[in-house]
């Protein structure tokens, strides 16, 4: 069966609320004596925060809702709580759309509860209302088609609730959601886990916290664990993190139900996997599926081992191990390394094949280096010796290092002096020059060995400098082209 689409497009300019408006709907804001939002008009005098609203919503009952451009469409003849959950989400239309559009990791405590509140509305109104009332509100487009419209929101906004949930260890809570995803999917017939195995790992695990039904926790996520390693699912970032997980929570369910030998499978695979990979995961999610400590934990170590653990040469080069074309990483894809430069990846000859344009410049340069530092090592083996360890450290995305020979790891023999963010058009000249590139290639080189929707997944680590360096973090760099460091930029 063919998967069914999962995404559709946001309107061009599309993009989040600022957070400090976020907060103001959620807690601390007044609002003024009439509301517009989008096609629709609000009769004044309700001047009351998120809190309030949700501690006394009768207070909001005699509120008249109006559409100027489809009079035909009359949505005060809808029951109480839907015209209260249509005038709460557009009173606070910042948190509501930020509460469906932001990734959890950001999705600051302070407004966690507030965001799971305004998902409820959503999903309220997208579960009850008639096509008329979501089309006026524009909560479907008139170019978007009203069915699949409303089953990718309805997925996008159970699963971030879902998430949500889980995080504030709230399991019981995010049940319903998660079954209704997977409900809704097996609608579709066929073995639908193999296209969409999220709603089933989100299902499984909600059931594993919350103790609710071990049996059908692991029918869910052996499911998910098929479509997951299937050909069908994504192989960057998220998609081991989400094979990761289904793991370690299949392992538990297993157990729950007396399954040990087939859960001690998974939980050796695990610590196999996090021993490899120490730290591919962010720390608060490592945390969130190895603690309170169980059987994955107990074979790394113990707890001591999530302070203790370190991050090797040979981890740091899994990290940047990935298919240059499309950032499948192992285990859920099979990479190998181009024959002729000896240092870049690919999934299959198809992705050699699509990249090879971007790649043959660099490959070239690549071979001719290795061949120059092996001909170098015949006469001159100490200075073949720092010509390889340079080559080595500039797989990194810095340039300002200095050289510390007597460093023993590969790591720490290069101590990066200055680092930064910058738009990438704004530093392409630098790009260019730095590179040797020629004027107009420094765009397409970016290009080339960046995978967008990889990048995506990675969350933000404000105290990202302090892993280059044992001891002082680099300082901000400065470009002679004058470009400003925007990564508090927003």
């Amino acid at each position: 069966m063919e998967p069914t689409s999962t995404s559709i497009d946001t309107p061009s300019g599309s993009k989040l609320p600022s957070l400090a408006s976020v907060r103001i709907d959620a807690a601390e804001g007044q609002f003024g004596q009439s509301f517009w939002f989008f096609n629709f008009f609000l009769t004044p005098g309700h001047d009351k925060p998120a809190k309030k609203m949700r501690e006394y919503p009768e207070n909001d009952g005699n509120i008249v809702i109006v559409h100027p451009n489809a009079p035909n469409v009359d949505a005060n003849i809808l029951p109480m709580h839907l015209r209260l959950a249509i005038i709460f989400s557009n009173r606070l239309a910042n948190l509501v759309r930020f509460s469906y559009l932001a990734q959890e990791q950001d999705v600051p405590g302070d407004v966690v509860d507030a965001s799971i509140w305004a998902l409820s509305l959503f999903i309220q109104i997208f579960e009850e209302c008639p096509e008329s009332v979501l089309r006026v509100q524009n909560h479907v487009l008139p170019d978007q088609d009203y069915q699949e419209s409303r089953y990718v929101m309805l997925l996008n906004a159970r699963q971030k609730m879902a998430w949500r949930l889980l995080y504030a260890g709230r399991a019981q809570e995010a049940i319903p959601y998660a079954k209704a995803m997977v409900d809704e999917e097996l609608t579709q017939g066929g073995q639908i886990w193999l296209h969409h195995p999220m709603p089933f790992m989100i299902y499984g695990e909600t059931l594993v916290l919350s103790r609710a039904d071990d049996e059908e926790a692991a029918k869910t996520l052996r499911r998910a664990l098929l479509g997951i390693e299937s050909v069908n699912y994504p192989r960057h970032v998220n998609g081991i993190s989400h094979l990761i997980r289904t793991r370690v929570f299949l392992s538990r369910a297993l157990r729950n139900i007396g399954l040990d030998e087939e859960a001690i499978a998974h939980e050796i695979w695990l610590a196999t996997w996090f021993r490899k990979n120490p730290r591919l995961m962010p720390e608060n999610e490592m945390k969130y599926l190895l603690l309170p400590a169980g059987p994955i934990l107990d074979v790394l170590g113990g707890e001591k081992w999530l302070e203790t653990r370190k991050q090797t040469t040979k981890a740091e080069e899994r990290i940047v191990k990935a298919c240059r074309t499309c950032g499948a990483r192992d285990p859920l894809a099979t990479l190998s390394r181009c024959n002729n430069c000896k240092y870049t990846y690919y999934c299959s000859r198809a992705c050699q094949k699509a990249n090879w344009s971007h790649h043959k410049v660099e490959c070239r340069e690549r071979a001719e280096t290795r061949k120059k530092i092996e001909l170098r090592s015949l006469t001159d083996p100490e200075g073949a010796r720092r010509a390889a360890d340079w080559t080595s450290y500039c797989n990194s995305n810095h340039y300002q290092v200095e050289y510390l020979p007597t460093a023993t790891s590969l790591k720490h023999k290069f101590r990066v002096v200055a680092c930064g963010v910058f738009r990438i058009k704004d530093v392409l000249p630098d790009l260019e020059a730095i590179m040797g590139l020629d004027l107009g290639e420094g765009q397409e080189y970016v290009e080339s060995g960046t995978n967008t929707a990889a990048l995506r997944e990675i969350p933000y680590n404000p105290d990202w400098r302090k892993g280059f360096n044992v001891g002082a973090p680099p300082k901000p760099m400065v470009l002679p082209s004058g470009a400003k460091d925007v990564e508090h930029v927003f």
